[in-house]
This record gives C-alpha cells, structure tokens and sequence, in this order.
C-alpha cells in the first residue's frame, strides 16, 4: 500500500485549520477541518488529532471499530470541555472523518462534512454523508442534490466533534482490493473539485500507482480553480 497526505493553507485564508493522521503502523488515517471562533477551529481539530491518535493506540478494544469510535467521543468531550471553560473558544468544533485498514476491510468513523471516496475501475463512489443544513434539506424534500454546491447553507453543519458534550458517529464497512484508491480530504477540495474531476486525476495513467503525484495533482488543481479554503487530501493506493 501506498500512502500519501497533504494540507495546504489555500490561497486565501490566514491560518490552516484542518489537521490530519496518517499512521502507517496502526493503518489509522483522519482528516479534521476545524472551526469555531477566532482561534477556535484550528484549536478544536489539533485537540482532536491528538487525542484520537493517541486513544486508538493505548486502545485495549481488539474491536478496530469500536477503539475509533471511542477515540473521536474521547476527542469530542475533550474539546466540549474547553470550549466550555474558555470563552475564545466557545462552540468550537471540528469534522473527523477516519479511516483503520484491517486485513481487506476500510473500518470508518465520521462526523461532519470531510468526505471519504472510494475508488475502483475508475468508478468513484462517494460513502461517508455530509453532516450539512443543505444536505439535511435535500433528505427533506427542499433541495435538489444539483443545488447543493451552491447554496448557502451547504457549509452549515448539522454535526460535528466538540460542540456538544455527546457526538453521534456514522459508521461505514468497505471491502477494499488491490489498485484501488482511497482519498480523504476536507472540503476545500470538494469545493473546488467535482467528483468526476477528481476520479479523472486518480486515474491519469502516469500517476495512477502514484499516491503521492495523486495528491499533489488534487491540491494543485484545487489551488488553481480558487483555492478559497484550507485544503487536505489523504490518498492511499491499495
């Protein structure tokens, strides 16, 4: 397996607020976009990188499943506590999307509006679900999935780690096989990117067993079309 990760401030923000894992030894990888206040979003997901790491390896739970949950609950208390005692970081949060490799299984955990893609035959498919007001809008009937990526509401998350003291996190199984790819990243790059624009670079011949040529095409292309927010892409190839 090849594994590759990138974050990049963007072109138009003044700090980095997403943080990422990528632990080759545990097969752990996460992506975590903060936000919240003026300091508060890169607080919330530097916590939260930080203890959901060092949760899942002290871990005692052979369930992989399991430890992942337990380690972004351990982060969501962990940041609900600080928000709650610091009032420059009240309602600071973070999304949490995280991956664990084990044998032929992608185990994932996810809170927010990062997003997860699998890739295979050159077909993408996108599993987790954005936590967002504007995709709670189209499961209700009011919005039409073509609107989602401009409307206003499509940054509104109805869900993420540390807002309140509980969290609820959506799980995923994925049968994974070799030549295909994985890519994790925040919305910067979803923002920018179509999903059948970033199939396409996943599957441009000369980098296609090229993880990280494969990130590196992603964030630049993302840069060169605005590059509007901080942008963080894992990329494993199977």
């Amino acid at each position: 397996m090849q594994a590759a990760g990138i974050s990049h401030i963007g072109l138009v923000r003044k700090k980095n607020e997403d943080k990422y894992i990528m632990d080759l030894q545990q097969q752990l990888f996460v992506i975590c976009d903060g936000m919240g206040g003026h300091k508060g979003g890169k607080v919330a997901s530097a916590i939260a990188t930080q203890v959901i790491e060092r949760h899942f390896i002290t871990s005692d739970v052979t369930d992989k499943m399991a430890a992942l949950n337990a380690a972004i609950k351990a982060a969501n208390l962990k940041i609900w506590r600080v928000g709650s005692k610091k009032a420059e970081f009240h309602e600071m949060g973070t999304t949490a999307t995280a991956a664990v490799i084990e044998d032929d299984r992608l185990l994932i955990a996810h809170v927010g509006d990062s997003s997860l893609f699998l890739l295979r035959d050159n077909q993408i498919a996108k599993i987790t679900v954005d936590h967002t007001l504007a995709h709670q809008m189209v499961i209700d009937g009011l919005l039409k999935e073509s609107e989602v990526r401009t409307c206003s509401y499509n940054h509104i998350l109805t869900r993420a780690v540390g807002v309140q003291e509980n969290v609820k996190i959506d799980n995923y199984t994925e049968i994974i096989q070799p030549g295909d790819h994985i890519i994790i990243c925040s919305d910067g790059l979803t923002d920018m990117l179509e999903e059948d624009e970033i199939s396409a670079i996943t599957s441009e011949n000369n980098i296609a067993a090229d993880a990280e040529k494969i990130a590196e095409t992603l964030v630049a292309t993302a840069l060169n079309k605005g590059g509007y927010d901080n942008i963080t892409v894992i990329v494993l190839y199977i």
